[in-house]
């Protein structure tokens, strides 16, 4: 990662943590954190944009220390003393806990956020408001995301199978265009003028132009692939990298 800049990025958003998952990325994003500090309260951006399934469910007994520590840096970037903020979108799979973490992490939740940069408009969404399995099956919403997650554990430290059936999976690809199309119609279904939006859930980290939006999705840090966040820089350049942890 570059940070030459002086003044850092305006907007971060990362997405589908999962903390408490065994398959959660949570030792890197805490380095990933930590690379972004100067100091307890002053940190390389603006705004970080937590964009949903940042838990993966209510047992917190799952949570290794790396969890704990994540809790507490982002605690001190919503501190009153920190030059930066943070701001949680809800996901699907935090949705139930999201007052009592709201208050554990010190960070007031959205159902979607907006906010401008220079002359950009922007909005983001978790996205799972416009996956239809999810919201025509609501019962059923986890299997798919269930039986992934339990082939991954059993599929050896390389995750062959894993990723190859996921790489391969039309299904995926079907929610993630299901997804940029949703929230672009939902945001002209309301007026709202916006050169991007941002979304979570998919767990595919893709950019492409949307009937004239541009729509950007925040991947994910779980499994064995590159986990990726997005940054918005202050003069309204986006870029999706990937995080590489220094060893």
């Amino acid at each position: 990662m570059n940070f030459q800049n002086p003044n850092g990025f305006h907007t971060i958003l990362v997405s589908d943590l999962h903390l408490g998952s065994r398959l959660s990325r949570s030792e890197e994003f805490f380095a990933f954190l930590q690379s972004l500090q100067q100091d307890r309260f002053r940190y390389k951006f603006t705004q970080l944009i937590l964009l949903g399934d940042i838990f993966d469910d209510l047992n917190f007994s799952r949570f290794r220390k790396f969890e704990w520590k994540i809790i507490g840096l982002i605690r001190n970037i919503n501190d009153r003393k920190s030059n930066a903020k943070a701001v949680w979108i809800r996901g699907n799979h935090d949705s139930a806990i999201v007052n009592l973490m709201s208050q554990l992490v010190g960070v007031a939740v959205h159902e979607e956020f907006q906010w401008q940069v220079g002359e950009k408009r922007y909005l983001a969404m978790h996205g799972d408001q416009f996956d239809k399995w999810i919201q025509n099956w609501p019962k059923f919403s986890k299997i798919p995301s269930n039986i992934y997650n339990f082939i991954q554990k059993f599929d050896g430290k390389r995750h062959h199978l894993s990723r190859f059936l996921k790489d391969k999976s039309k299904t995926w690809l079907r929610i993630n265009k299901s997804v940029a199309e949703g929230i672009v119609r939902y945001a002209r279904s309301r007026n709202y003028r916006l050169d991007a939006v941002f979304c979570g859930h998919t767990h595919i980290a893709e950019s492409f132009n949307q009937d004239g939006v541009v729509y950007f999705n925040a991947g994910c840090w779980t499994g064995e692939h590159a986990p990726t966040y997005i940054t918005v820089s202050h003069t309204s350049e986006i870029n999706i990298t990937e995080f590489k942890a220094e060893k």
